[in-house]
Formats: C-alpha cells, structure tokens, sequence
C-alpha cells in the first residue's frame, strides 16, 4: 500500500511540474511571435507623423468660429462673421524603418467658408449670407524620428467670393484672384513635454507675374501632458507671404482640450491680425477676436 502511495506521490509531482514549465515556454514563443519586425509598413493607418497645426488658418481640419469682433482696414464689420473649415487629412501608407523612425505618404482635401450675420436695414430683419470659399488639396510625405518631424507638402489653393456677397456689393465685374496657386513648402517640427515648436518655408509655383513666390510659418502650441479629461492648451501662429510684403498674420489662442482620444474637441478664445488668410482681399488688412471650435475626424 505505502509502495502505491509513493508511486502515486511521484507520478502527482512530476505532472505538477510539467504543468508548471508549460505556461512558461508558452509565454515565451508567443512574445517571440508578436515581436515587430523592421522595416515594415501599414496601409492606411491611423494617427499623423506630422499632426495638423490647429492655430494655421488653412490646415485641412474642421472648425467654427463666431468672431463678433472683426476689422477691416481698421473698420468694424457691423455684424458677426462665421468661419467655418471642412477638412480631412489621411495617411495612404506609412514605412517603419525602427522604432523611432517612420515615413508615410498623405493626402488632404478641406473647404474654408466665411459666413455673414447681419441686420438688413431696408428689410428690417437680420441676414445670414455666404461671402467666400476656398478650396485646397495637399500631397505630404512625412518623416517622423523621435520627438522630431517633418513635412514635406504640395498643395493647390484657389479662392470663391460667394454669390451673396456678389449680390450684396453689386459687382458684376472680374476681380484678379491672385489666391489661385500651388506650393511646396517644407516644415520641422519638434515635441516635447507637450510643447510643440515648428518652422518651415515655402515656394510658390507660379510665375511671379502672377503672384510672388515666397512664404514662411513659424509657431509653438502647448497641450498640458495630463491624463486628465480636460487640458489647458494654447499657442501661437505666424505667417508672412511676399504676396502681401511679408506684412506678418498672427493667430493666437488659449482654451481647453476635452477627450481622451485622438479625436478631441479644443475650444479656444481667439484673435488674429494681419492680413486676411483667405479671399480674394488678402491684402485687406484684418482684425479679429472671437471663440473657436476645433476637431479632426481622422
């Protein structure tokens, strides 16, 4: 009896043991398994190697702003104008070559409408008409190493005075558009403890019979490093054209970033001066402050 005992003892403890090696080679092959391996790329992934700057008045993302405040020319618009962007920015292919250091080919589409509100004195009620759209298209290739990036952009922009404001202003006759135009430009761009820097510059690819060629962006946008679901945010954006005598436009904002995501909401108290960032008025000299809401879909 004591002999079966014993046998038994044994045969217990040696499945015991074999059952406690398994698991463990298991763990092992599978880490093996799921290892990334480089160089490789995605198709269609998610996320930016270079994000979009929120506070330039033509990236391609959505926003609105109510700006009961604006300027022009050093007159107050009697009224409130209603920006609003559409806009979406996606990563066709993306290349990893290590850890730290990825590419990716992108594209962007987005249309930027301002809005009028106004009161209508000779029909006694209050207005709400279409000044002007512009459209851009982009081609990016971005590079991405640590916490440095950079983007390397072709676009084509071209700008639309609304039928209202035709209307409204009686013109019935062609205005030069010099906003009919493509650029390259190269930006860099550096992050780090939630403060994000960039610079960049830019050539345009029409003659300069048709518009002067030069361009230049430089700014820094802070977002709070918190897990929390509300972050202070806020930055600055400058840029100069030849175009307009290299006469600075400035957009500043402060506000929160609300979500845990990469799709957040970013509310902002904003202003900008400067020349116009968009119509065929750049030249006008403009003056703003307002509240803006800002997301990007993708």
């Amino acid at each position: 009896m004591k002999l079966y005992l014993l046998s038994f003892l044994l045969l217990t403890g040696s499945v015991g043991a074999l059952a406690q090696d398994l698991p463990d080679t298991l763990v092992i092959r599978h880490a093996t398994l799921t290892e990334p391996a480089f160089p490789r790329r995605e198709f269609l992934p998610k996320g930016h190697l270079f994000d979009p700057i929120l506070l330039d008045p033509i990236e391609a993302q959505t926003s609105v702003s109510v700006l009961p405040g604006y300027w022009m020319d050093g007159d107050k618009y009697d009224g409130t104008i209603v920006p609003f962007a559409f806009g979406l920015r996606k990563p066709l292919i993306r290349w990893y070559k290590s850890a730290d250091r990825s590419s990716e080919l992108s594209f962007d589409v987005a249309s930027f409408t301002q809005f009028e509100v106004y009161h209508d004195d000779k029909l006694n009620k209050q207005k709400r008409q279409l000044m002007n759209t512009d459209y851009r298209l982009s081609f990016l290739y971005n590079i991405k190493v640590r916490n440095h990036s950079w983007r390397l952009r072709l676009y084509h922009l071209s700008s639309h005075l609304g039928d209202d404001y035709l209307f409204r202003n009686q013109i019935n006759y062609y205005l030069p558009n010099p906003v009919n135009y493509e650029v390259i430009d190269v930006t860099y761009n550096h992050e780090k403890n939630g403060l994000r820097k960039y610079v960049g510059v830019g050539i345009g690819l029409r003659k300069p019979a048709e518009r002067e060629r030069l361009s230049a962006q430089a700014g820094f946008y802070y977002r709070k490093p918190s897990q929390a679901f509300a972050r202070f945010v806020g930055g600055v954006d400058l840029k100069v054209w030849q175009q307009t005598d290299f006469r600075p436009g400035v957009k500043a904002g402060l506000g929160l970033e609300l979500g845990r995501t990469a799709n957040n909401l970013t509310f902002l108290l904003e202003s900008y001066t400067g020349f116009r960032p968009y119509s065929v008025y750049e030249n006008q000299k403009t003056r703003w402050f307002g509240i803006g809401v800002y997301f990007n879909p993708i």
